[in-house]
């Protein structure tokens, strides 16, 4: 990866560098200073520390459990997601506990807030603003030793683990006509390191995702919806405060007031519209070519694949105490901009709706996982380690669980300690890293009860 010879001056030694601050890369700062290591955490923005990119959501089918196995770990997910979560459902309550699928609706500017002040309770982590140029290898390049930022500043480690989420010479689309760099709306791209790693030898390829619209809550007639109240009382994720705080009919009182969400559908009409603009869609008319999530369709997916629905479901989802936005959950979208409102003015109780954010879809860079050992170690370069969608996954928790277990393994072999390798008999993470490093993938990979053989024995009450 571009070998030469270590900078004279750096402006620190870590015995580990993180590079990104999304769901992986604070899990993987994290876990690495609890193991002992002194650790750097480099992202473009500390604004955007534990940014949750597309829905304030923690939690669902299997990922309700990872964030436990996370929390177990040592990990912040769960105890952001409980001081920041303004509406809870347990899915699935119908069949077996097996696949019961706790779910977090979170206030948006409260988890990003409870992340960083949680991380930053780790004296040995010290957070980093700056764009990670390039990374610094040893003469061979078989040894990461630290990273340059773009503004010139160096920084030597042990132990690198990359974390950068879809923003790997990321592209943003909305419609066939509107295309940007972007790795989030409103953010750069990453170029420099993306080619730094092609140049490397190591496979690269492309996914995509996307995200919804967002809209004002306050141009949305609520006596058309049907209203979804919260069942925060029956639940927390994290078992850290379990035992210290007050409780209240047999719960916590630390979470924020609830809020409800409220359920509509996409009918003929936003069909018939979808339909007559197939062709201006970023991926229907040909300006995306990156295979995208399965199980998580865009709505014009939705409408191709399923012409006989005659309906879909959507959930109008609260961002925050502090706003009237709401995530249009089920419209996942990259059509222009003009079309999305006019799909939306067509669904019962938004006839009037006003659109805050368009939605858009986003192609990036990922490397096929098989390139990785059991640890997420990259095979062929010691102390480099891979988290999150840069290794073809989708989701916040795959990307938190991926993160927790290369933080731990990072620091550890900085601190010359045997690796952990978790097997799938002890967790859905085990079952997610095996996956991942002996099958590789072809899709965006989302954790499933259905994948885990041992579901009965490793949900997410088993340990309560």
């Amino acid at each position: 990866m571009s070998p030469g010879s270590r900078p004279i001056s750096a402006e620190a030694n870590f015995d580990v560098i993180v590079v990104g601050a999304g769901h992986a890369g604070t899990e993987a700062a994290v876990a690495a200073a609890r193991m002992g290591a002194s650790v750097g955490l480099v992202t473009s923005s500390l604004e955007t520390i534990g940014q949750m990119s597309c829905n304030p959501a923690i939690g669902g089918v299997a990922k309700g459990t990872v964030v436990r196995e996370v929390d177990a770990l040592g990990g912040v997910m769960g105890r952001a997601t409980d001081l920041a979560s303004l509406q809870f459902r347990m899915l699935n309550r119908s069949k077996g506990p097996a696949v019961w699928a706790p779910r977090a609706q979170c206030d948006r500017g409260m988890y990003r807030r409870a992340v960083r002040s949680l991380i930053e309770h780790h004296h040995a982590l010290q957070t980093i603003q700056g764009t990670v140029a390039r990374l610094l290898m040893n003469a061979e390049g078989t040894e990461a030793e630290g990273i340059e930022t773009l503004e010139g500043r160096v920084f030597t480690s042990r132990c690198v683990v990359i974390t950068t989420g879809t923003f790997l010479r990321g592209r943003i689309h909305i419609g066939t006509d509107t295309s940007m760099a972007g790795g989030r709306a409103g953010e750069n791209s990453a170029t420099h390191l993306a080619e730094q790693l092609e140049r490397a030898g190591l496979t690269v390829a492309r996914f995509k995702t996307g995200t919804p619209p967002r809209i004002d809550g306050r141009s949305v007639d609520y006596s058309k919806l049907q209203r979804q109240d919260s069942e925060i009382e029956q639940f927390d994720y994290s078992w850290s405060h379990f035992w210290q705080t007050p409780r209240r009919n047999g719960n916590t009182t630390r979470h924020p007031d609830q809020m409800p969400c409220w359920v509509t559908h996409l009918d003929s009409p936003g069909k018939r519209i979808i339909e007559e603009n197939i062709g201006r869609s970023a991926m229907y008319g040909g300006a995306i070519t990156a295979r995208g999530p399965r199980y998580c369709p865009s709505v014009e997916d939705k409408v191709v694949r399923f012409p006989d629905a005659e309906r879909h479901q959507l959930f109008l989802e609260p961002e925050g105490h502090d706003t009237t936005e709401l995530y249009v959950n089920g419209l996942s979208t990259s059509l222009p901009a003009p079309v999305q409102l006019e799909i939306m003015r067509s669904i019962p109780g938004l006839e009037n709706v006003r659109m805050n954010r368009a939605g858009y879809a986003i192609e990036y860079d990922y490397y096929p996982p098989t390139q990785l050992d059991s640890t997420l170690q990259v095979k062929a370069v010691r102390g480099l380690y891979f988290a999150g969608q840069i290794n073809g996954t989708t989701g916040y928790e795959e990307a938190a669980g991926q993160g927790v277990l290369a933080g731990i393994n990072a620091g550890r072999t900085a601190l010359e300690e045997d690796s952990l390798i978790l097997g799938r008999e002890t967790s859905y993470i085990g079952v997610l890293v095996d996956d991942l490093v002996t099958c590789g993938v072809d899709e965006p990979y989302r954790l499933f009860t259905s994948r885990s053989e041992f579901r009965l024995t490793v949900r997410h009450s088993a340990s309560r």
